[in-house]
């Protein structure tokens, strides 16, 4: 014990013998709270990949009797443009949940017009440099598909689109005889998971299984909305997703008691905006609509529809401009106020056959598109209908390849005050001619078939084709593909 404390007393005297001599003690620095200091990388943008939606989807299986079997009925062409660099190659991936892997393409042409798909599928060009400006000139595509029998009947088209994390969908109707499939594409390896939110015309619809979506790797899912929001004329769809990006669009038809009576792909939206240009609305076969609209209620929705969206928390006051390609095409103007978080749809009555443009202005953001129906009384069924979408707006040249078994009108919206000039070029065959849009009008042009055009203007304007097959028709808008790369600051400890 004595020793114990005989040693305890001797650290003490150490210790404070270091303390009264400071010239001893060990010099130690320290800040509190330093940080360390971000080192900066360049990241290479990822490389591009584009989605085309693939064959239709009959509901009910083979004979059509089986609830929630969804098949894949014949199969789509994709008009595809590319303009590859070189040490870049272009892949597909079928999306059929089969293990495969992707097979590269032959673009030596830079055109591969009418490849034919059942599934799904993803086209990536890998661009192993970095060198490739990433553009709809790089790489764009079309999907279309026209079906004639059975229960599916209309022209199915749809741009070939960018996955992303999120996607907002407007038009979907899902009241008696009208049916909404929401297609999940994920060009991935890694599984997605989906949560949905639904808004119709009285506001947010809650309800089971919106949350959670599970979409494998690969692989296509199919959602009937009449599961989640029954006897809606009018829906918003916002897609969420987590683990992957993935594509969407919804598969709209109709169905006149036993008459099927069009069939279109609604793709996402752009960006909400205060300001919208919807180009493409060609108006034919009104007396004939009008004809069947008087013998039948049920073909009420042929009158043309502009159909809106407010996704924040306040109201909108929404003014819809409907202005003729020329003094002959009479036009009109509609005013409408529509609630926070509700979707509605607005009438458009009284147009003639004629080349129109849509220009919306709000004073809150708004999504919004036009339901366009064709009617042709030589054909059985006689109604087809597509939904024109808001476009993006343009400056640098945007590329689109135009559908080889079409007659196809490319409508180009100028919403700016000022008269505008569109140069307009042929890559097929490198002509090139300069189209004059008036302000706040609209001009219209018929290219080639099968040929690939490219639109640039110093002003910005928006442009749609619409393509008609034998009066069933289907619009794509000229819109770009990009990924973002650039500067990112990583902390290394």
């Amino acid at each position: 014990m004595l020793k114990r404390t005989s040693y305890s007393l001797l650290v003490a005297g150490l210790v404070i013998a270091l303390l009264l001599l400071p010239g001893y003690l060990p010099n130690f620095s320290f800040k509190v709270g330093e940080s360390t200091t971000p080192v900066k990388l360049n990241v290479k943008a990822k490389n591009l990949t584009l989605v085309c939606p693939g064959a239709a989807f009959k509901s009910g299986g083979a004979n059509g009797t089986k609830v929630g079997a969804f098949n894949r009925e014949g199969q789509s062409g994709i008009d595809l443009n590319t303009n590859l660099p070189a040490g870049s190659q272009l892949t597909a991936l079928p999306l059929s949940g089969v293990a495969k892997s992707a097979h590269q393409i032959d673009a030596a042409n830079n055109q591969l017009n009418l490849q034919f798909s059942s599934d799904a599928i993803a086209f990536t060009v890998s661009d192993p440099t970095g060198s490739a400006q990433q553009s709809s000139a790089l790489i764009s595509g079309s999907s279309f598909q026209t079906l004639n029998s059975g229960s599916l009947v209309g022209a199915l088209g749809a741009a070939c689109q960018r996955p992303t994390a999120e996607q907002w969908l407007l038009g979907a109707n899902t009241n008696t005889g009208r049916e909404a499939l929401l297609l999940l594409s994920n060009p991935s390896a890694t599984d997605a998971t989906v949560n949905l939110e639904l808004f119709g015309d009285r506001g947010s619809i809650v309800g089971s299984g919106l949350n959670g979506v599970s979409v494998p790797a690969n692989r296509t899912a199919v959602l009937p909305l009449a599961g989640f929001a029954p006897d809606n004329s009018v829906l918003a769809v916002h897609v969420i997703s987590t683990g992957a990006s993935i594509a969407s669009w919804i598969q709209q038809r109709a169905v006149r008691g036993t008459v099927a009576s069009g069939a279109d792909l609604i793709s996402p939206s752009i960006d909400a905006a205060k300001n919208l240009s919807i180009p493409g609305f060609l108006k034919r076969g009104t007396d004939a609509a009008s004809a069947l609209i008087a013998a039948n209620n049920d073909y009420a929705d042929l009158t043309p529809t502009l159909e809106l969206f407010v996704p924040g928390d306040k109201p909108a006051i929404v003014t819809a401009q409907v202005i003729g390609t020329d003094a002959k095409t009479f036009g009109t103007v509609v005013q409408q106020n529509v609630s926070a978080g509700t979707a509605a749809s607005i009438l458009l009555p009284g147009l003639k056959d004629g080349n129109y443009s849509v220009f919306v202005s709000s004073d809150v953001p708004v999504l919004a598109t036009v339901q366009l129906s064709r009617t042709d009384p030589s054909k059985t069924p006689s109604t087809d209908f597509a939904w024109l979408p808001s476009a993006q707006n343009l400056t640098v040249a945007r590329v689109l390849a135009v559908a080889n078994s079409a007659i196809s009108k490319i409508s180009i919206a100028n919403p700016n005050s000022l008269a505008a000039q569109a140069v307009v070029t042929n890559l097929s065959n490198g002509s090139s001619a300069v189209v004059k849009v008036p302000n706040f009008s609209s001009t219209i042009f018929t290219p080639d078939p099968g040929s690939v055009i490219s639109i640039s203007s110093e002003l910005p304007l928006a442009a749609t084709l619409i393509a008609d097959f034998n009066s069933q028709i289907s619009a794509i808008p000229f819109q770009d593909y990009r990924n973002v790369g650039g500067s990112l600051s990583v902390l290394v400890r």
